[in-house]
């Protein structure tokens, strides 16, 4: 059982989901319909696993009918695309198609706490 999911409407509080990462993940929240969109992106994420753990990333992936399983918040409704959620919880970038994937290395490697990350860590990744 997902947090924020109640037996009562056995949906899943998308909101409270993704605040149950608050400043232990960074998400990248992906909503969408189109197979292409959806293929690239798990390709995306298939492929850069390493880089992605390293910078602390959580894909949240609802794609075609699993939105009917979810209570989507006002920020999210109606919308497709991709979201990077920082450790607060807030949106840092968004885009309605794959070009958020070509930035979101270098996006949140300018983030401070990630320079603090990096300072601490090792590259784990070629």
């Amino acid at each position: 059982m997902f947090p924020g999911m109640s037996y009562s409407s056995m949906k899943i509080d998308l909101e409270d989901y993704i605040n149950s990462f608050s400043w232990d993940r960074r998400i990248v929240l992906f909503i969408a319909k189109d197979i292409h969109f959806i293929n690239e992106t798990d390709d995306f994420f298939k492929t850069n696993s390493c880089e992605n753990e390293e910078r602390s990333l959580t894909y949240i992936r609802i794609v075609g009918d699993d939105i009917d399983k979810f209570t989507i918040p006002e920020r999210y409704k109606n919308k497709h695309g991709l979201w990077l959620i920082g450790y607060d919880g807030e949106d840092k970038s968004y885009s309605n198609d794959t070009s958020l994937l070509k930035e979101i290395h270098n996006i949140i490697d300018t983030m401070p706490i990630r320079k603090s990350e990096m300072t601490d860590q090792k590259e784990k990744c070629n």
